[in-house]
């Protein structure tokens, strides 16, 4: 049997939130998103502490729970992790998410915005990073930190664009760890990052960089990722684009897709609730119907090619 690794895996989202029924007991609810769904298989094979953000009221106070250490959860399939929830300022979470990370980062990374009319670099998204996602980003790097303290041979996984600073923050303290992060959305070209003001750009740059490995689904998003290091930050890659050198660190570059656990899903599908669905559906169903496979969020419709089905 494969080693199975010290872990701490660190995402904006966690793979279990937390809520109340009707009758006040706690129930927990696995965390949305398609990162946490293509990262759950992780607790499967390795010894996994999850650092994440708190979500919901009940996260809080799981939150508070899990100050001095991560609490024990088990995953869908049994396998036992450690979750830490991170509960953030409000105010500074709402600039972190929904002005910086999500309507800029995001919007940037895939080409979205309309440049003649957007973004808007006004002094809001200076205020939001400044006062959101940097300190939110703080808030994770201490986290983590504190975890390195406890466990001090385990590797550190960050994920996606919320946590561009993280690494940085957390190289500072604890120079000797074993940092990566992986991007699940793409690495835009050069002159795109130039959009952002020049400070914020650096930093994410400058942040990133202090990872010593950096992974992207796709080879031209990892080109992109060594072009623009050497243009924002004077990081040097080499000609076969595996690797950039940076303050006097080498960071190696990978390109290697990610899918979900499709174990899992061959399982639901033949589970008693898909099952009852199905046959719902037949029953009601007219004669030709058609299966659209899209995202449904507004934003990301284009970036996903749709595929229909007549059955």
């Amino acid at each position: 049997m494969p080693e199975r690794r010290k872990l701490i895996v660190v995402s904006n989202r966690g793979p279990t939130t937390f809520g109340r029924d009707d009758s006040g007991t706690r129930v927990t609810r696995r965390g949305g998103g398609g990162l946490v769904t293509a990262l759950r298989s992780l607790v499967t094979h390795h010894d996994v502490t999850w650092i994440a953000s708190a979500m919901s009221d009940e996260d809080r106070v799981v939150a508070q729970e899990s100050l001095e250490e991560p609490i024990a959860e088990v995953a869908r399939d049994g396998s036992p992790y450690r979750l830490k929830l991170v509960a953030h300022d409000p105010l500074a979470y709402d600039w972190y998410y929904n002005v910086v990370s999500n309507p800029t980062l995001w919007f940037l990374q895939h080409y979205m915005w309309g440049l003649t009319q957007s973004p808007n670099l006004d002094l809001g998204l200076h205020h939001a990073w400044f006062n959101g996602y940097v300190p939110v980003n703080e808030t994770f790097g201490a986290a983590v930190v504190a975890e390195l303290e406890r466990q001090p041979d385990a590797a550190v996984f960050f994920h996606d664009y919320h946590l561009y600073l993280a690494p940085r923050m957390v190289r500072d303290e604890a120079p000797d760890a074993t940092l990566a992060h992986f991007m699940h959305v793409p690495w835009a070209q050069p002159d795109y990052w130039h959009v952002l003001p020049e400070p914020i750009r650096r930093a994410i740059h400058h942040g990133v960089l202090a990872n010593d490995v950096v992974g992207f689904h796709a080879r031209r998003w990892r080109r992109n990722f060594l072009r623009s290091c050497f243009d924002v930050v004077g990081a040097v890659f080499d000609e076969t684009f595996e690797h950039s050198d940076y303050r006097d660190r080498r960071t190696l570059v990978t390109a290697h897709p990610i899918s979900v656990d499709t174990e899992e899903f061959e399982e639901l599908a033949t589970s008693p609730a898909v099952l009852a669905a199905e046959r719902e559906i037949r029953g009601r169903r007219p004669e030709h119907l058609v299966l659209r496979v899209d995202r449904t969020d507004p934003s990301k419709t284009e970036l996903t090619s749709s595929t229909s089905y007549c059955l």
